[in-house]
């Protein structure tokens, strides 16, 4: 036991590191945004595109990331992930923008293809009793990656100037990926280098012949949509209410520190409490009440209730992450683990490119408050998916 958990703590921390390192390099490019067009005269209107490219990127890579596992293996195709975000990052030291933007280009790669590949490193040597909770804890280095951009970026740019920060940032993320490079044989496991054709679509039929599986992935899709347009919307619907900046900004932070105690509470509840579709609709349910209560709010509102709203809000919007994985990890072979996951991550990515143009649509035509409604309801109708699911426990769940 005490090797066991030697192994399994080891990789969590080597993930967490890497996890860490290419969010917080996804998270700067925004941060460094303002700084760079000034400096450059460009229209900061471009940072619109950053998202799409990215999710762009991450949906292409998706279909190659169980091929990439097979033959990198899954702290390999990590390593490499780190790597090709690093000189993403490089890109901005080029006054073309063409070749900017190829920055966006390599962070989408590398975020299709971290989940699964991490996945792959935890779900294969972790129980499926405490699945759930190993997941949080590595899912916990992408709000920190955010945090850490938040914070230190600014000051960079300040000591070093914008060409300065990224060189900085470029050589951090590259002693955090030289760090972790030992572990390289150890959890890269057995490549499996299948000699048949490749099949890009396999896994995902696969996912989606699991009983269940298209309702819980459906529900994934509309919980991702909530998630982003939290994180791109709220802080500008509270200024847009009247209330200031710094209010606007404690709110969102408050949901996010909450979402960050969300990925742990929702995973130890699928882990020993209830089946992963029950937590979903759970998770949905508050998600839904979050969002209606988001659309209530009025000017004069007190500061404690708009914080407590918002914490309603982020623990479920941000933190039922885990549960998916976990829940990918108990339905798959150990050895496939990663190729379930990309499969799941298609649907969570899908999301993320749906939520923002939904949101939006309502925002331009009705406003901000028919938006956080619109989007309540469809993350309630998918909650309501999960309601015969969840009634049993799959044969994985009860081992």
């Amino acid at each position: 036991m005490p090797s066991r958990l030697r192994d399994i703590g080891g990789a969590i921390a080597a993930t967490l590191v890497l996890e860490t390192t290419i969010s917080l390099i996804w998270a700067c490019v925004p941060v460094l945004a303002p700084a760079i067009s000034t400096e450059r005269g460009w229209n900061i209107g471009i940072l619109a595109f950053y998202g799409p490219i990215v999710s762009v990127a991450a949906l292409a890579v998706s279909f190659e990331v169980p091929r990439l596992l097979d033959r990198l293996g899954a702290m390999g195709l990590m390593l490499l992930c780190a790597a090709v975000s690093i000189m993403g990052l490089l890109c901005l030291l080029s006054s073309n923008v063409a070749v900017a933007c190829a920055a966006a280009i390599a962070i989408g790669f590398a975020t299709g293809a971290r989940n699964p590949a991490s996945s792959q490193i935890l779900g294969a040597r972790t129980p499926p009793r405490t699945i759930g909770l190993v997941m949080s804890i590595k899912q916990m280095g992408v709000p920190f990656g955010g945090v850490l951009a938040g914070s230190v970026v600014p000051i960079l740019i300040i000591q070093s100037g914008v060409r300065g920060a990224i060189v900085e940032l470029a050589l951090a993320g590259a002693a955090c990926a030289l760090a972790v490079l030992p572990t390289l044989r150890w959890l890269n496991g057995a490549a499996v280098h299948p000699s048949g054709p490749y099949r890009p679509l396999e896994p995902l039929k696969t996912v989606l012949a699991l009983p269940g599986m298209p309702r819980f992935l459906c529900a994934a899709l509309s919980f991702t949509a909530m998630q982003i347009c939290l994180r791109s919307f709220f802080t500008a619907y509270l200024v847009h209410l009247g209330f200031t900046l710094s209010i606007a900004g404690l709110a969102f932070g408050c949901s996010q520190a909450a979402g960050i105690v969300g990925q742990v509470g929702w995973a130890v509840l699928s882990d020993r409490f209830l089946p992963a579709p029950s937590v979903m609709m759970l998770v949905g349910l508050c998600m839904s009440a979050g969002a209606l209560l988001t659309a209530a709010i009025e000017p004069g509102w007190p500061l404690a209730a708009i914080i407590a709203i918002a914490m309603l809000y982020g623990v479920s919007a941000a933190g039922y992450v885990p549960v998916v994985l976990a829940h990918m990890a108990r339905q798959a072979p150990p050895a496939r683990v990663g190729a379930f996951t990309s499969a799941a991550n298609l649907f969570l990515l899908g999301g993320f490119l749906a939520g923002p143009l939904l949101f939006g649509g309502v925002l331009s035509q009705l406003g901000y408050a028919p938006a956080f409604v619109v989007l309540a309801g469809c993350t309630f109708a998918t909650s309501m998916l999960m309601l015969n699911a969840g009634r049993r426990r799959t044969s994985h769940e009860q081992d």
